[in-house]
């Protein structure tokens, strides 16, 4: 620092002016130095070594923060003396005022080139002055340059954290989801693998945050990877849920099953007794065999139980779901023997009732002791009336008198009631 008289002295109003102003730029550059210091990235930077876009962005922040403090020193130093001169007497004097106007005016701090103040027995010969206005100006907004680089960098570390942050706090709380389930060894392994890789990512993505949000091959890298971490995460969060919803829901869906299979037994014995009627009704009826019943099902159902107290829900859930489809298909294929059995005595039903309109038709047209007809009646009711009864050879009757008696009617025969003379 060089401090020179001015060649011009200042006046008292000036001189206030110029202290009260350089004491507002004081209080300004005291707080915008104390918030770079103390900004978290400024020691991230430090730390580190940071590349691509926030290598160039970052480059040389250390070093011009360094430079601005030993400016803001200068600057400290000099508003300091100028207060203390200002301060000696209440209406300063010519002496004073030249002191001012050389430490206020005049260019007396020493600049290297790269801006840090040099001391006076330092030869430079790419040194330059600077007055303490320009000095304040100078710091100001070299530091406002600076923070706006540290908050891009910020802002981008943000984005960052919140998302893969999100990831890290779902896989925490499955985690914890994991501990309160018991056994689910294969979703907490690949929660752990899943942890570490979302580590790795972030990791990845912090050695260059900007590149990492920027538009580009580096962001769009970091964004699939993303992407294809919340797709794992999804999934797990997804196998979980169905675990835990297989604790919750147990109690409910094995008193369903019980009862279910209730109703299966209720079934194959409605079963057994329509079988047996059609077997002793019908000939030939063609039906396949009735399963045998199937103890395992019940026996089961208590494995499932002991499955469930030793909380093995993997291995509950695969075996709780074979039950549910055996027991579904056993019903099912109760529903379908039923029906069979059923529906050939239906079937031998409606014929029945379909002879008995004929006849009645018949009647109606005079033909009941028609020799022909009559006879055709008699084979097909005999053949519906005797058990076991022959369905094929049954049908064929009953068609063959509907037949003749359709005939009858649109030719009726000489000698017939009703029949034209």
């Amino acid at each position: 620092m060089n401090v020179s008289p001015s060649p011009s002295p200042m006046n008292r109003t000036e001189a206030d002016r110029l202290i009260r102003d350089l004491g507002a730029a004081y209080d300004r550059i005291s707080a915008a130095m104390y918030a770079l210091d103390t900004h978290p990235d400024l020691a991230v930077l430090r730390g580190t070594q940071p590349g691509g876009d926030t290598a160039r962005v970052a480059a040389g922040r250390p070093a011009r923060i360094d430079v601005l403090w030993s400016q803001f020193t200068a600057f400290s130093d000099l508003l300091h003396r100028a207060r203390e001169v200002r301060a000696r007497r209440s209406r300063p004097g010519d002496a004073e005022l030249r002191e001012l106007a050389g430490l206020l005016r005049a260019p007396v701090v020493r600049l290297g080139a790269d801006g840090m103040v040099l001391d006076d027995a330092v030869a430079d010969p790419s040194a330059h002055s600077s007055g303490l206005v320009d000095l304040a100006r100078r710091i100001e907004t070299e530091a406002a340059g600076l923070a706006g680089a540290l908050s891009e960098v910020v802002a981008a570390r943000s984005r960052l954290a919140e998302g893969f942050g999100q990831l890290t706090a779902t896989v925490a709380r499955l985690r914890t989801e994991v501990g309160a389930l018991g056994d689910a060894p294969t979703v907490a392994g690949d929660l752990d693998r899943l942890g570490r890789q979302i580590d790795e990512a972030y990791g990845d993505a912090l050695g260059d945050p900007l590149a990492a949000t920027r538009n580009g091959p580096v962001a769009s890298r970091i964004r699939d990877r993303l992407r294809e971490l919340t797709v794992e995460v999804t999934g797990l969060a997804g196998r979980l849920a169905e675990l835990t919803e297989l604790r919750d829901g147990y109690p409910g869906r094995v008193a369903r099953l019980r009862a279910e299979l209730d109703e299966l037994v209720a079934a194959t014995t409605e079963t057994n007794r329509v079988y047996a009627v059609a077997l002793a009704k019908i000939a030939n009826p063609g039906l396949p065999d009735l399963p045998a019943a199937n103890p395992a099902l019940r026996i089961h159902l208590h494995q499932l139980d002991q499955l469930h107290r030793e909380r093995r829900w993997h291995r509950l859930g695969t075996e709780l779901d074979a039950v549910e489809r055996a027991v579904a298909t056993a019903r099912r294929r109760m529903v379908e023997l039923h029906e069979a059995a059923d529906g050939l005595l239906r079937r031998r039903d409606e014929l029945r009732g379909r002879l008995d309109a004929y006849r009645a038709k018949a009647g109606r047209l005079g033909l009941i002791e028609h020799v022909d007809l009559s006879a055709r009646y008699r084979l097909a009711r005999d053949l519906l009336y005797t058990s076991p009864c022959d369905l094929a050879a049954a049908t064929r009757a009953v068609v063959a008198y509907q037949r003749q008696l359709n005939d009858l009617a649109e030719r009726p025969t000489p000698g017939a009631k009703g029949a034209v003379p």
